[in-house]
């Protein structure tokens, strides 16, 4: 299904959100892969917003956020991101990878763009990344002690590939080499850049195009490579770039 088919449900989100909340609501982003229709798959791909609260706005107004959602369960919307305005600004130090993708890639719906001006330190940008990446490799690691479960991790595996690329886009970034707009385009440049084939994420980007079924023997070849690549990224973003 093409992206622009759930357009007229996200404008009705947008509005009806609008509508409930009034003054209480600073933004609605729409952001994502729904913004690159190339690396949209529906099936797979959520559709992700950003709900920006006024300072005033009480955690009794994500139950009417909730009942609103609720209309449009027929649309793979996921649970919204909810911060007060305030909260964007004090937490460009902790999730700044999440606020400069959005800043980078959204639609505007409602409200004011209050994204436009925020500050995101490059430092803060390493930090995160390199925690995250080392997180999967953990991750990466019981998946392979439990490796016969072969339809959870493959699935865990497809998810994960779109937040690993988010992930290692950012080295790209803070060596302040043009990034890209397609995930594909994204993974040639890291090539290129390190050095560095990247087997297993180009593998795992191939696959869940295709949706196919792997053996175990795959899988287990297929998440080897994928581990030893974020290795060689989660050294690199420590060592190399600052």
């Amino acid at each position: 299904m093409n992206p622009d088919n759930f357009l007229e449900s996200i404008n009705k989100l947008a509005e009806d959100v609008h509508d409930e909340l009034k003054e209480k609501l600073v933004a609605f982003y729409l952001f994502g892969s729904i913004i690159i229709s190339e690396d949209f798959h529906p099936g797979i791909s959520d559709i992700n917003t950003f709900i920006v609260l006024s300072d005033n706005a009480e955690n009794e107004d994500i139950k009417i956020i909730r009942q609103i959602y609720k209309k449009f369960k027929n649309i793979p919307f996921a649970i919204p991101l909810m911060l007060r305005e305030k909260e964007i600004k004090d937490s460009s130090d902790v999730f700044p990878i999440e606020l400069i993708e959005i800043r980078e890639h959204n639609k505007l719906l409602r409200g004011k763009d209050v994204l436009l001006d925020l500050k995101i330190l490059k430092e803060n940008i390493r930090h995160q990344c390199e925690m995250e990446i080392r997180a999967k490799i953990i991750g990466l690691r019981k998946m392979l002690f439990g490796i016969e479960d072969i339809r959870k991790n493959q699935a865990i595996l497809y998810k994960s590939l779109t937040s690993t690329i988010v992930l290692l886009k950012q080295t790209l970034r803070l060596k302040d080499i043009p990034i890209p707009e397609t995930r594909i385009g994204i993974i040639d440049v890291l090539e290129q850049t390190f050095d560095k084939k990247l087997v297993g994420i180009k593998n795992l980007y191939q696959l869940r195009e295709k949706r196919e079924k792997l053996s175990i023997l795959n899988l287990e070849r297929l998440m080897k490579n994928y581990l030893e690549e974020l290795e060689f990224f989660s050294e690199i973003i420590n060592e190399k770039i600052s």
